[in-house]
């Protein structure tokens, strides 16, 4: 219990840490949890001025922390230029992730903006509006959590 209790406060505060931090600057972070039982899937979504974690994750503090697990996480960004039709970039993968991961969700991408066609020549993100969403689907129980967040973009290259 203390383990799990520990867990859930570390992982709260690297939330609170990294909205804060996304805060200052103005690009958005957010997680989701759900829950049954003892078992917790968490996603999260981290901007940052030049890319994107979309990330999960699962806890079960009745399990040994050498425990694994399959996850599902599906990573979107939506991007639609001002006055203009947008598009999307879909990332999806299933790893056997281990339980008690230490500092948060880790399983699922980090999407460079200008890797992925939405960055300036300067690799911050391009002016309009964004929606940044992962979803964690836990294989066994399917359990999800989604992390979905909006952002309009107005800072020109």
């Amino acid at each position: 219990m203390r383990r799990a209790s520990l867990l859930l406060a570390a992982t709260a505060s690297v939330a609170l840490l990294a909205a804060a931090a996304a805060l200052a600057v103005g690009e958005p972070s957010v997680f989701a949890s759900s829950q049954i039982g003892s078992l917790h899937v968490v996603a999260s979504v981290q901007a940052t001025p030049t890319s994107v974690d979309l990330l999960g994750v699962w806890v079960d503090e009745s399990f040994p922390c050498t425990q694994t697990r399959l996850l599902d996480v599906r990573g979107s960004v939506d991007r639609v230029p001002f006055g203009q039709s947008g598009s999307r970039v879909t990332r999806k993968k299933t790893a056997r992730v281990m339980n008690c991961a230490e500092g948060g969700p880790n399983t699922g991408f980090s999407l460079n903006a200008k890797a992925i066609g939405y960055g300036c020549p300067n690799g911050r993100w391009k002016p309009g509006q964004y929606t940044f969403v992962t979803v964690a689907v836990d294989h066994r129980k399917r359990l999800r959590a989604v992390a979905s967040v909006g952002w309009e973009n107005r800072t020109p290259c």
